[in-house]
């Protein structure tokens, strides 16, 4: 999906802090199997994180024995978010999330839950009391019209596959057109963070939408599960890019086994950080006929996530001297996390830089402890093991090697992998073999090519549209032509 905490908490000024906490919700997927009796029902309750709160409702019910729920976030116009997995006693409740490594504890009252919700090692309150009918806003569920409806014009086929070097089991589902003969048929490869093979985002199922529309007009579509996320096996949080790149190699593998796909048309799309998988895929000898990159990074990562700053904070409203600052800071970060050769090396270069950057702020000396403990804290929990090997990735090493056929994809509202830095680069890299390359950089499109005013992570929910149209016919035209 997306770049989503990974990417934010670098951004630490109350407004950036106000994208961090939208898209911070992107991640939240409870789940309840308890047996307590006492939280059945609608609570409410704020979420805090740095300075900023965000309304959500939970919803607990009992069916066959077993318990089920769901949250909505009336702010981000998302309801109905399905929940997973709580343990509950007369005394205490806690949630552990199926995705982005947290988890919640609190204590259980007559009518109401004190607790934390934690992820990356920090924890932000979030207290629940019982809602009253007046407090549950009888809200529609966001539109979603280009979700697919059946019936289907096409065949489904519930699918699983190995990577045996790592044994996982990965799930996932394949749609074919109708009727005999061989297909070109295409992998997908959603962005950074955890996704099932819908890409479900704020009420959007992306990857749905894109399967049924290339499935429609005659391509073989195979989405799943990333590994150890809905029904695939494996640890996603202990995952790198190219581990995540070993589970489309084996994806590949199982289409060219499959009696409905022509051997000599298979592809892969690859959204953000997917799109420089595909980059990776198509520099290896792996019999790729042709890849689609939809906002995949270019340009060396330091310089993506840098820009990637300079974007989201400006469109935050924060005052130009807080953008330089907090460019300036996480310039100097990334460098020092590419240069270090172990953790405890790029640890021991965070604080001379954060007391330059307070400096530079000029926030008063008295404040630096308490300062430069919360930047500490944030940014330790989110250079983890895939971000600090990302931080050190460069696309351009796998882009130069591509001898096939690309549908590179940008929108010029994406705050997060800038159309005009990729886009250009891209252009410069195959100069000498532009016959290979189609681009497109569409007007007024986000990271998630919808529709945008913006760009920012809190109108995604918002936006009706999932995933624009003219791409899509774009993507088959380019794939037909093939």
């Amino acid at each position: 999906m997306l770049f989503q905490i990974n990417d934010y908490l670098r951004c630490l000024n109350k407004e950036t802090m106000k994208t961090l906490f939208y898209s911070f919700l992107m991640l939240l997927y409870f789940v309840p199997q308890v047996d307590a009796q006492d939280i059945k029902g609608s609570w409410k309750g704020d979420l805090k994180v740095m300075g900023q709160s965000l309304p959500l409702i939970v919803h607990f019910e009992e069916q066959n024995g077993e318990w089920t729920g769901k949250m909505d976030s009336p702010n981000q116009n998302a309801m109905g978010i399905p929940m997973k997995k709580v343990l509950a006693n007369e005394l205490m409740v806690s949630f552990e999330m199926s995705m982005g490594n947290a988890s919640y504890e609190g204590v259980l009252t007559n009518d109401e839950i004190k607790g934390n919700f934690s992820q990356g090692g920090m924890k932000f309150p979030l207290d629940f009391t019982r809602a009253n009918p007046e407090d549950i806003q009888k809200k529609e569920m966001p539109k979603r019209p280009q979700t697919p409806k059946e019936p289907f014009n096409y065949d489904i086929e519930e699918v699983s596959f190995e990577n045996k070097s790592d044994n996982i089991t990965l799930m996932g589902t394949l749609t074919k057109p109708k009727g005999g003969g061989k297909f070109p048929a295409v992998v997908l490869i959603t962005g950074s963070g955890p996704h099932t093979r819908d890409h479900e985002i704020l009420g959007h199922k992306p990857f749905w939408v894109i399967a049924d529309y290339l499935t429609e007009n005659g391509i073989v579509v195979l989405r799943y599960d990333e590994r150890g996320i809905g029904e695939s096996s494996g640890d996603f949080n202990s995952a790198t890019t190219f581990d995540l790149k070993n589970d489309v190699v084996s994806a590949i593998k199982f289409l060219k086994n499959h009696p409905s796909v022509d051997l000599g048309k298979i592809g892969v799309i690859g959204h953000s950080e997917g799109g420089l998988i595909s980059w990776m895929l198509g520099s290896e000898e792996n019999d790729l006929s042709f890849l689609v990159s939809l906002a995949g990074p270019v340009v060396p990562i330091k310089e993506l996530m840098t820009k990637q700053t300079e974007e989201i904070t400006r469109v935050s409203g924060a005052p130009e001297a807080v953008v330089k600052a907090s460019v300036n800071r996480n310039r100097d970060i990334y460098q020092a996390v590419i240069d270090s050769q172990s953790d405890e090396e790029w640890k021991g270069a965070l604080g001379p830089i954060f007391e330059a950057n307070l400096k530079e702020m000029n926030v008063p000396e008295n404040m630096w402890p308490s300062q430069m403990t919360s930047l500490r804290n944030a940014y330790e929990s989110q250079l983890t093991p895939w971000m600090v090997n990302f931080l050190k990735m460069n696309p351009e090493i796998y882009i130069n090697d591509i001898d096939i056929p690309v549908f590179a994809a940008f929108g010029t509202k994406d705050l997060q992998v800038a159309a005009v830095q990729n886009g250009n680069r891209l252009t410069k890299m195959f100069e000498d073999k532009s016959n290979l390359l189609t681009l497109k950089v569409y007007n007024n499109l986000n990271h998630l090519f919808q529709t945008a005013q913006a760009g920012g992570v809190d109108e995604y929910g918002k936006i009706e549209e999932t995933f624009n149209e003219k791409v899509l016919s774009d993507i088959v035209e380019f794939i037909k032509k093939q």
